[in-house]
């Protein structure tokens, strides 16, 4: 049995739900731990997360088919492409924990003409805008879109490393490994925005290196930017990583102006951030690392990014209309909320996740969501999961 016959397999028997995923032979670094015995602890908590999920939502066959639906896309995926939809099911799993004291509703379909003046109306969105998740509080409610936290400069990297690899191997008849030093505090507007139109001339650098059994290839890019690669003869490689929470916050400062497509003008609109090692190595949550970055970002986001009057599409190619600014996207962002799932090290449901909620003390479209007002409704067993709940109330400057 393939990696895809098993995953259609635990499909069925989790959720009783019959899907075909295609390529009968893909595999990615999710599905492939599922169909190896002994059951790695990332398998473990994968398989256990779902049948959390199908007894969560038993008598809701529609979301059931959602759920498994986001399971066949998983194994649809190609490189990293999984970890959206496996972000989706983190995310879900994850705010179920608690939702004795709000209900939840998976995929939210919103009119858009209910909300003229949102982001996505401005940018010129017809019809509906697709929202992840809604929390249905007592008074409020607050809808969540759900993003992986991956790489972006890794992800672009992989492909041309995977590239380079197999050439290496099947023309050249040499197994290499390719690592890369020093991405964390690379601008992501600059790699987002140039780096992908350069993999072929990174790809040519390699295959030339290897050709002449280099170890170190140094590339700099139009723009400037430098890339450091160790190539390694051999099965294993190791690369030099420099780790600044706070320049990670500045380099990264722009990333949330991607997500403005989905941020409504009269309901609270909170970005999810699900980040896991198996597609995000770049954080490390060494000595509260991660919290300081999260914060820092966050900060960044709500308050630098609220004084920036210049047009959203210089840092981001998701907006066309000239009138959406900077500041416009900050200020309709009510927060957010990064989720560490630990499956692939944890074995306790307990600290399965570590979550921090940051709430934007600027939000413009209603009064701003705070702690008082949100974390009475995260109180039970499995609040030591959260681990930061700031509303940068006496930090707004």
């Amino acid at each position: 049995m393939n990696d895809i016959e098993n995953l259609e397999k635990i499909i069925r028997q989790v959720f009783g739900v019959q899907k075909v995923i295609k390529n009968r032979e893909n595999t990615n670094k999710c599905i492939a731990p599922l169909n190896r015995k002994p059951h790695n602890l990332f398998a473990r908590n994968f398989y256990e997360r779902l049948r959390r999920l199908n007894e969560k939502f038993a008598g809701d066959r529609p979301t059931i088919n959602d759920i498994a639906e986001r399971v066949k896309n998983i194994g649809e995926a190609k490189n990293s492409g999984w970890a959206g939809p496996y972000s989706e099911l983190v995310a879900l799993d994850f705010y179920s924990q608690f939702s004795e004291f709000f209900s939840l509703s998976y995929i939210n379909l919103l009119p858009i003409k209910n909300h003229p003046a949102s982001i996505p109306a401005l940018k010129g969105q017809k019809e509906v805008i697709d929202i992840d998740l809604c929390l249905h509080l007592r008074h409020d409610k607050v809808f969540t879109d759900i993003k992986s936290f991956n790489c972006i400069h890794q992800n672009i990297l992989d492909e041309v490393i995977e590239v380079v690899e197999e050439y290496s191997l099947v023309t050249l008849g040499k197994s290499v490994m390719i690592g890369v030093d020093n991405l964390s505090s690379i601008d992501y507007t600059e790699v987002k925005s140039h780096l992908g139109y350069e993999k072929r001339k990174i790809y040519y650098a390699l295959t030339e290196a290897i050709t002449q059994d280099r170890r170190l290839v140094r590339y700099e890019s139009k723009t400037g930017i430098v890339f450091t690669f160790r190539i390694e003869y051999s099965d294993s490689i190791s690369t030099v990583r420099e780790y600044s929470p706070f320049a990670m916050a500045e380099a990264y400062k722009y990333k949330f102006l991607d997500y403005g497509s989905k941020l409504l003008d009269n309901e609270y609109s909170v970005i999810t951030m699900v980040r896991n090692s198996y597609f995000n190595e770049e954080t490390v949550d060494f000595g509260d690392f991660n919290n300081m970055f999260y914060r820092s970002l966050a900060r960044r986001t709500f308050i630098e990014l609220a004084r920036i009057k210049e047009k959203a599409s210089r840092y981001s190619q998701n907006y066309q209309n000239d009138k959406i600014r900077v500041s416009d996207v900050s200020k309709n962002l009510a927060g957010i909320v990064f989720i560490d799932d630990e499956s692939p090290v944890e074995s306790e449901i307990e600290k399965l996740y570590s979550t921090y909620f940051y709430l934007n003390p600027n939000y413009a479209n209603k009064k701003p969501l705070t702690i008082r007002k949100l974390e009475k409704y995260f109180r039970n067993e499995r609040e030591c999961q959260i681990k930061d709940f700031d509303d940068f109330r006496w930090d707004n400057y």
